[in-house]
């Protein structure tokens, strides 16, 4: 069988980890052969250069599965700046890496705690 390079995607992941000051993106890796990849992440602030994670900066979870691997990166909101995070994939195929960025806001973004009334302006406010 021949080398096919994996298809890549971010996702942002639903938990209840936000509410801790944190957020989950899902980096998935699938179609490719052989199944074996391993995943990183790098991140940038608004306009600057894509840096590598710090090795402290959030933990990762890996699930395998037959031609997928998904990598789920618990990431640390309480960072002043607002990062966009972007997952690679390294293949024998070579590295591929998500055509999309993930975007994490810093903590400090979210309005204020306030009434229920508030309610909606809250959930767009994406805290």
């Amino acid at each position: 069988k021949q080398v096919v390079k994996p298809v890549v995607s971010v996702y942002p992941a639903a938990s209840g980890a936000h509410l801790e000051g944190k957020s989950s993106l899902l980096c998935l890796a699938s179609a490719m052969f052989p199944p074996l990849v391993q995943i990183s992440w790098k991140r940038r602030k608004e306009n600057g250069p894509l840096e590598d994670l710090p090795p402290a900066e959030g933990e990762q979870l890996e699930l395998r599965e037959s031609g997928r691997t998904a990598a789920i990166r618990v990431i640390d909101r309480d960072a002043p700046h607002t990062y966009k995070y972007r997952c690679y994939v390294q293949h024998e195929g070579g590295t591929v890496e998500a055509q999309t960025e993930q975007e994490v806001p810093a903590r400090a973004s979210c309005p204020p705690e306030r009434e229920p009334a508030d309610l909606q302006a809250l959930q767009q406010a994406d805290c």
